[in-house]
């Protein structure tokens, strides 16, 4: 009997090794934008401007943390917006700015997809960001 429940232990422990190292990893993704020009209609208050498509990533169980970086092709910094939807309406709720990665892990909600989408506009240190297309990369954190 007691053979049998360290053997048991034993195995249970083997199993839930290489959980306990996954644990602790941080797992990286990635995702394309590319920047449409939108001109308003005539009589229209809107502004002309860049556009990019959301870099959407989705967050997997006990994923709790975001680091992000962007690399625009034509390789000057980005300003980037990054926001969760919590309700699935299409708008996010929790919104972060950075111009070309973060400089410390965002905070998330689980379960809630991340989106990125990179601006046209200016820095925090008054560099000039006008997104191309190129790769936003994702460091997702426990």
């Amino acid at each position: 009997m007691i053979r049998k429940t360290f053997a048991l232990l034993i195995t249970a422990g083997l199993v839930a090794l290489p959980a306990l190292a996954e644990a602790g990893k941080a797992r990286t993704a990635t995702g394309n934008y590319n920047t449409i020009m939108i001109t308003p209609e005539e009589g229209s208050p809107s502004a002309e401007g860049h556009y990019s498509n959301g870099v959407k990533f989705k967050l997997r169980p006990g994923e709790r943390f975001v680091s992000l970086s962007i690399a625009d092709e034509a390789g000057q910094t980005v300003r980037a917006t990054v926001g969760q939807d919590y309700d699935n309406d299409g708008k996010t709720e929790h919104e972060h700015e950075f111009c070309g990665s973060t400089t410390e892990p965002i905070k998330l909600t689980p379960g809630a997809p991340v989106i990125v989408w990179a601006q046209e506009g200016q820095c925090a240190d008054g560099t000039t960001s006008l997104a191309t297309f190129g790769e936003v990369t994702a460091t997702f954190t426990r």
